[in-house]
């Protein structure tokens, strides 16, 4: 039971009232943030996020808002919030470790049942006017699109299209992407991807609200898409036929990313490849363009 530091032991237990006899490490969670699912003496079990520095205690903060405000079955119930002088902050909630996760260190396994529960779960929660108190997405004030079509070589080394695709398309792309407005008063999960997701009793569970905020109510959803198509999830269009707005800003988002990627590894650059052209096909498609003429997602190592 290393995982724990003593001193932040000595407090939950203090707090549960019983001493701690079980630590796992779950795989979800990409921050320095302290996870883990601890079971105690007493018989409970409860889930432990401890902020390591600034960074993630205002991320704490932010998941402590929304969780204390949500009184919904896709979000997990707050057991205690331990912000004492002098430390970080930790905030204990449901243990879903019993729950169905299809992401894991194995790959992400999704079963034929969990979409429908996780579009139903999405809906709802996109649903609800925003919680007092969180952060405002806001609009990215430039265009990526218009910087490819003025130097397009990088993204055309990609192969993902012809010069001349580019050039039929760029326009349509460039406005797309200007008219993507993010902001709106619904809540926002703002992390909505595979491994932030389970399933307990037929009811999907969204974990890690950290970056919930106020903003457009179809943000989780598009956001979501394109991965979740890489998982064996349905193709974006079919799921929202209107989204190229979101599909040309995320196909940008993820081209400037890529241009950026200094050391990234191969797999995630392979991965941010997949992305931009499931990204391209789903804006092209909406906006009733010519399918982009390079190699698919499916072919890229």
């Amino acid at each position: 039971m290393e995982e724990i530091p003593q001193h932040i032991r000595q407090i939950i237990e203090d707090r549960i009232d019983s001493k701690i006899i079980g630590i796992t490490i779950p795989d979800c969670g990409l921050s320095t943030a302290l996870r883990a699912s601890v079971k105690f003496e007493n018989g409970n079990n409860v889930f432990v996020k401890a902020a390591t520095d600034e960074q993630t205690e205002n991320w704490l903060r932010t998941e402590h808002i929304a969780l204390s405000s949500l009184k919904e079955p896709f979000a997990p119930y707050i057991i205690d919030w331990i912000d004492e002088p002098g430390l970080h902050p930790i905030l204990l909630t449901q243990d879903l470790s019993h729950a169905y996760w299809p992401a894991s260190h194995s790959g992400v396994h999704w079963r034929e049942k969990d979409f429908d529960l996780l579009f139903e779960g999405i809906y709802k929660l996109s649903s609800l006017e925003t919680i007092v108190g969180l952060p405002k997405l806001v609009n990215n004030p430039s265009s990526t699109w218009a910087k490819v079509a003025s130097f397009p070589e990088g993204f055309l080394s990609l192969k993902l299209c012809s010069a001349q695709w580019l050039n039929n398309a760029a326009d349509h792309l460039i406005e797309a992407e200007k008219r993507q407005n993010e902001t709106g008063g619904h809540l926002v999960h703002g992390d909505m991807r595979s491994d932030n997701i389970c399933f307990l009793n037929n009811q999907v569970v969204f974990v890690d609200w950290s970056c919930a905020a106020s903003g457009n109510k179809s943000h989780d959803l598009a956001t979501l898409l394109p991965t979740l198509y890489l998982e064996g999830g349905p193709h974006p269009y079919t799921i929202m036929p209107d989204g190229s707005n979101y599909a040309s800003a995320l196909c940008a988002g993820h081209i400037k990313r890529l241009g950026e990627r200094g050391s990234m590894p191969k797999w995630l650059v392979s991965v941010f490849k997949k992305l931009i052209a499931i990204e391209l096909e789903w804006a092209a498609k909406c906006l009733g363009l010519e399918k982009p003429d390079g190699i698919s997602w499916d072919a890229i190592d």
